[in-house]
């Protein structure tokens, strides 16, 4: 048996339960094998609602919530973070998981004294969301939209010469830099605005750990294809860690855990 690993906090967001893309067996063995005084969740964690006809709700998904349940009862503080898919579905979220705690967004301080600001982030979207832009809906997010246009337009021609998808694929580059720079400056401004050292957030489906001017940005990823959380080590250290089950159908091999370098 793998030994349970500690954290300060841990961070998870867009785990879109009821929708047939959460992988909530993977995010099931992280819960079980992982503890932390604080479990941040931060948006997206329901996809949906009860009268929609794609409701999708599985027995894994269920052991998640109780699971989450779980730790409430072992006294980790448990804060959740409503994301843009939660909000029209909150008490969808409190039938759940229960009362517990709700803020749009806040300050966490780690052990090392750094102040980060945690929100989802569909707050940075403002009217340029390449959710509405690009016409993707439901549980299919900025992040694999933006990934599969970068993979198009990234494509050289064999024979090296010009095409109107050429033409193309330059001016969709150019309004995919454009955006990401926009967000950038909007969670520049939010960390100035609210003090803080950085900021995570989840949202975009794709994980991050970079710095934005001096401002330490986070992105925990997702349950839906990375597999991935924010949390904090006993020191105050943040890092990014990745779930990957074994390929091999071997009992005897446990999933492995990864940490994502930036």
């Amino acid at each position: 048996m793998q030994e349970t690993r500690y954290y300060r906090a841990i961070w998870i967001s867009d785990v879109h339960l009821g929708a047939r893309a959460c992988k909530a067996e993977s995010l099931l063995q992280f819960l079980r094998n992982h503890l932390a005084e604080t479990l941040y969740l931060v948006g997206d964690i329901i996809d949906g609602s009860k009268s929609a006809p794609s409701w999708h709700f599985s027995p894994a998904q269920q052991a998640v919530v109780d699971e989450i349940a779980g730790w409430r009862k072992r006294g980790t503080n448990v804060i959740f973070l409503p994301g843009n898919h939660d909000e029209p579905n909150i008490s969808l979220v409190e039938e759940l998981f229960g009362r517990i705690p709700r803020i749009s967004s806040l300050i966490h301080r780690t052990a090392s004294g750094a102040k980060m600001l945690v929100i989802h982030g569909h707050q940075f979207d403002g009217s340029l969301n390449l959710n509405r832009l690009f016409g993707v809906i439901g549980a299919r997010s900025y992040g694999p939209a933006a990934r599969r246009i970068h993979e198009w337009y990234a494509h050289e021609p064999e024979d090296g010469g010009r095409s109107i998808s050429d033409y193309v694929r330059f001016h969709a580059r150019r309004a995919l830099d454009f955006l990401t720079e926009f967000r950038d400056r909007a969670v520049l401004a939010a960390a100035r605005k609210h003090k803080t050292d950085g900021v995570i957030c989840g949202h975009i489906h794709r994980r991050d750990q970079r710095l934005i001017g001096p401002v330490w940005y986070v992105n925990d990823g997702d349950w839906v294809q990375s597999h991935t959380a924010a949390v904090e080590e006993p020191d105050g250290a943040i890092c990014l860690l990745q779930w990957r089950a074994p390929r091999i159908a071997n009992p005897a091999v446990r999933p492995m855990l990864q940490e994502v370098m930036s």
